[in-house]
């Protein structure tokens, strides 16, 4: 007998083998995708919920919120935004309203985008130590720059005034935008600008026509950004203007609670829809430009 065959038949069976379940790779990724979409549709619920509820409440009459407990109403009506809109305040805080916001959006750009541009391209001694000073002034809250704010404005002369309201509005913004804005230069190879240089582009020709088309993401997300800080401010707009013509949309919402009777609950509920109703417009049209500003940050 050989060796091969003496291996052989001293060798011990070989046991037969147990497959495992061939599932779990596909179970494991089923709960993985349940796990994500558990905190989305929270959030969802969050948002939508009582906006869904507010929208209810403006279709109802004023003995209908106080006097029913279901949240759909039983006679849909729009006499509260027939309300809103013949109110004499409403106008003129809306057109004042979209005059600040624009304004604060475009003085926020046009500093906020020389400003970007200096501390990603230039290498100065302290850059980093006072671009993370720009971030002080979100630190304060807006309540506390109140009487500051009203004594300085009065001081100047500035008080009730649109261009006082643009001008505080970008002070509190700017930070903010030119953080996001650094990041998103910095992005953009020097090479692009290196080449436009040789053509013979200054300075102010290089961020017209390149870093600006190229940052066109970021600067939709930072106007964005600027003309929601600007559209519901409340706090500066109530210890900065003193006249009903130079009053915002906040500032009129807040007139409307608890001035006379019972609650009219219809009416604001209206007058929330109406405030809110155009940003949302806006920002669908505009939503995957915000996206890709505030993740990407990249060049195509």
């Amino acid at each position: 007998m050989t060796v091969d065959t003496q291996v052989a038949t001293t060798a011990p069976p070989k046991t037969p083998t147990v497959r495992g379940w061939t599932g779990w790779p596909r179970f494991k990724r089923v709960i993985r995708q349940i796990l994500l979409w558990i905190p989305l549709i929270l959030l969802m619920l969050w948002t939508l919920v009582p906006f869904f509820i507010t929208v209810m409440i403006s279709l109802k009459t004023r003995g209908e919120v106080f006097g029913s407990t279901s949240v759909l109403p039983n006679d849909p009506s729009l006499d509260a935004y027939r309300e809103v809109i013949e109110r004499p305040g409403f106008r003129g805080a809306f057109v004042n309203s979209v005059l600040v916001g624009i304004g604060t959006t475009f003085l926020t750009l046009a500093l906020a985008t020389p400003a970007a541009y200096a501390f990603a391209r230039f290498n100065f001694r302290g850059r980093h130590l006072l671009l993370l000073f720009t971030l002080l002034p979100r630190l304060v809250p807006s309540l506390g720059l109140m009487i500051p704010l009203y004594q300085l404005a009065v001081t100047l002369g500035a008080l009730d005034k649109r261009l006082t309201l643009i001008v505080v509005y970008t002070g509190m913004l700017l930070p903010l935008a030119v953080w996001l804005l650094v990041g998103f230069i910095q992005q953009i190879p020097p090479s692009l600008e290196e080449a436009a240089s040789v053509d013979g582009a200054g300075m102010w020709a290089r961020i017209r026509y390149i870093v600006m088309p190229l940052s066109l993401p970021a600067l939709i997300t930072i106007g964005v950004l600027s003309f929601r800080e600007a559209w519901n401010e409340f706090t500066l707009v109530l210890v900065l203007t003193t006249s009903p013509g130079k009053r915002t949309l906040p500032y009129e919402l807040y007139l409307m609670q608890g001035i006379q009777g019972i609650q009219n609950y219809p009416a604001e509920a209206a007058f929330t829809v109406l405030t809110i109703l155009p940003f949302i417009l806006v920002y669908s049209r505009i939503e995957k430009y915000i996206v890709a500003g505030i993740t990407t940050g990249s060049v195509k």
